[in-house]
């Protein structure tokens, strides 16, 4: 990621008529003398600059509630300094389970009115469709929603045009917002957004594998980002894949994803290790990973490979 992505795409794909706003969530933490803190940009901005998202189960706690933040209204560009900072934020936020900076959104939407607009989608996003408040505005649920929702997220974030968000493999990627009749979320979303908490639990441990000594990690990631880009994505679909085949037990599916992260994607379709964890007392699934040892694994990649298992 260059220095000047945000501003880029922000040049690209703003409207004469868009505000461009960051969004922030102090849940996530934030030092009073960051230049981003709250009180920092209220002294840079103006008090106005700043509103409060009126987080549905947050109501009676505006001090927690989500902060969207005005840099620039139409017509007007952003201060340059402002978005470098972001920028950094994002960078230095890349290992956190849980991020300040939410991103950039270009909308022409007045900020009291994006505001609102954040807050309901909390409903729409919920992970049932019976009710409940999902924070979808998280980078990491956001992006599990762009996943999972495809071109049919595009409706229910208009009207924001842009949001330009840090992702789980240390990137900033753009979701576009897009006029449509509104469709129903599907029902994989909500799924994904049920095992947020896990995911980024997943995604943390897999990042500290990348600094382990593992003899046999074949598919240990080498690339320039920190993690395979749709990193949060594979997660959740190991995640997925394991429940359906029995795995229910967190620490279980943990353990799982990431030997299917460094060996083989596959592991459940080699029978005798699938029917093992199923057997295992929940939360041993550790136990009868280790069995099997260094020789073990090589053998097993082998076999999925030759046996045509996609990698």
């Amino acid at each position: 990621m260059t220095a000047s992505v945000i501003a880029e795409r922000i040049a690209a794909h703003r409207a004469p008529e868009d505000s461009v706003y960051l969004l922030v969530d102090p849940l996530a933490g934030c030092a009073p003398d960051h230049p981003l803190s709250p009180s920092s940009l209220a002294a840079a901005l103006g008090d106005d600059a700043l509103v409060s998202v009126p987080r549905p189960d947050l109501a009676h706690t505006v001090g927690a509630c989500p902060i969207l933040v005005r840099f620039a209204g139409p017509g007007l560009a952003p201060a340059a300094d402002l978005l470098a900072r972001t920028e950094r934020l994002a960078l230095t936020e890349t290992g956190h389970r849980k991020r300040y900076g939410c991103g950039c959104l270009l909308s022409p939407l007045s900020a009291d009115a994006l505001a609102e607009h954040i807050a309901a989608r909390c409903l729409t996003f919920s992970a049932s469709a019976s009710g409940g408040v999902s924070p979808w505005f998280e980078p990491l649920r956001l992006e599990l929603l762009a996943a999972s929702m495809a071109d049919s997220l595009g409706s229910a974030l208009w009207p924001i045009r842009a949001w330009l968000l840090p992702t789980s493999w240390g990137e900033i990627a753009m979701v576009s917002g897009a006029p449509g009749e509104a469709c129903d979320v599907p029902p994989i979303a909500r799924d994904a957004q049920r095992e947020a908490t896990l995911i980024a639990l997943l995604l943390a441990a897999w990042r500290r594998t990348l600094q382990a000594p593992l003899p046999f990690a074949p598919r240990r990631w080498q690339g320039k980002t920190l993690l395979p880009p749709q990193a949060a994505a594979l997660a959740f679909r190991l995640i997925r894949q394991a429940r359906q085949r029995g795995v229910t037990d967190s620490n279980d599916l943990l353990a799982l994803a990431l030997h299917q992260e460094t060996i083989h994607p596959q592991l459940l379709r080699f029978e005798p290790l699938r029917d093992a964890l199923v057997r295992a007392t929940p939360g041993h699934a550790s136990s009868v990973l280790v069995a099997y040892g260094d020789v073990a694994w090589s053998r097993i990649a082998a076999y999925l490979n030759e046996t045509g298992e996609s990698v």
